[in-house]
């Protein structure tokens, strides 16, 4: 339930009042719809059509000539009802959302400096040249420990393996990044870094102790959240102490990755970290989600277990037909649909999407570019 000026949306009792209008003016395939984050890779018009028939809440923009980008997020801006989030992995500059953009620096490269400014500088860049094109959300910055050499996700794509460095710079960039205006989203929780195993292949897992958490990753995302992250990325990473601590009758088959899990998602996450902001999967697509369930079942609960946003489709229509079954048959009840969609709407209210749709700044420049 979303609360007045609370970290990190500080919204007023009037936006919650309309937010909550907004979400009773929806027809059921518009909430369902606003659950959805999905993927373009070019500019593409069939696509966007065949897209924007279900209204998503969010776009994630894979990198393209910056007038490409431009034209894209003018044309699904155009198309949706509702302002859209629009997301790019904004890790290393500009050139995560625009081939022609900024590369500025690894994070890794970053930690080496040890002075939290240059990751600061790196979240403006991200933010200046994403937000001049109509790009609002950061899926950035990994705040992982690289504590495996061998591990084929984290390596240079973190701030190292230092707890203490990595919340540094995790917390310069995230307050850089959304001073630009657009929302970070630090990942991937409950902690990449730890095993040999690659999400997209298989679920990780994350095998610290409780203890050994709390005062590694766990006090990474407590000071990341305190300095205002709007948003989470959950991977496809199991912690089992953590899931068997919150539920002791949880047998280890039963111990689901971070993006199914009830336990790390809102007893974790949001109930023992205190986070208020909206949860988005990991990519959906990758094997470590897929194989733990037939795919309508994991669809569904995805939003059950605490998440608000599903990252990507393997199918457009049968992944949402998934989710609608889900919400039909009260595997997502009417409670956590509703604090879900109206999650999403508070994002989009704290980064003054909906003030920007009426009075015509949504949309890029044409010459922006």
């Amino acid at each position: 339930m979303l609360q007045p000026n609370h970290n990190p949306f500080y919204l007023t009792e009037a936006q919650i009042a309309h937010i909550e209008n907004l979400y009773q003016a929806m027809t059921p395939e518009e909430r369902i719809g606003q659950l959805f984050c999905l993927i373009a890779y070019r500019d593409d018009d069939a696509y966007f059509q065949e897209m924007m028939r279900h209204q998503p809440g969010g776009v994630m923009l894979r990198p393209m000539p910056t007038p490409a980008v431009v034209a894209s997020v003018r044309k699904l801006q155009q198309a949706s009802r509702y302002p859209l989030l629009l997301a790019a992995n904004l890790e290393k500059g500009g050139n995560g959302l625009l081939s022609d953009g900024t590369n500025y620096a690894s994070p890794m490269e970053i930690a080496a400096t040890d002075d939290p400014e240059m990751a600061a500088r790196l979240g403006r860049i991200c933010a200046s040249e994403a937000a001049r094109v109509g790009v609002n959300w950061a899926f950035a910055p990994i705040i992982d420990l690289d504590r495996n050499f061998r591990n084929p996700i984290t390596n240079t794509r973190t701030f190292g393996s230092d707890p203490r460095r990595v919340s540094a710079m995790g917390r310069a960039y995230v307050q850089a990044v959304q001073q630009g205006g657009l929302a970070a989203s630090i990942k991937h929780f409950p902690g990449d870094g730890c095993d040999e195993r690659d999400q997209h292949l298989a679920p990780t897992v994350n095998p610290l102790s409780c203890e050994e958490w709390d005062q590694t990753y766990g006090q990474v995302y407590r000071d990341c959240i305190r300095a205002g992250a709007m948003t989470v990325m959950v991977g496809h990473i199991l912690q089992p102490a953590w899931s068997k601590r919150l539920n002791p009758a949880l047998a280890d088959r039963e111990i689901l990755p971070g993006s199914l899990s009830y336990e790390l998602v809102t007893g974790l996450l949001k109930e023992r970290l205190g986070f208020e902001g909206l949860v988005v999967t990991d990519a959906t697509t990758m094997a470590g989600f897929n194989m733990m369930a037939k795919r309508s079942e994991l669809v569904p609960a995805a939003i059950a277990a605490g998440c608000d946003m599903f990252l990507f489709c393997k199918n457009l229509d049968e992944d949402f037909t998934f989710m609608r079954q889900g919400v039909e048959q009260g595997v997502i009840t009417p409670e956590r649909l509703h604090d879900a969609v109206t999650k999403v709407l508070a994002l989009k209210t704290a980064l003054q999407l909906f003030e920007k749709q009426t009075d015509g700044t949504l949309l890029p420049e044409a010459n922006a570019a």
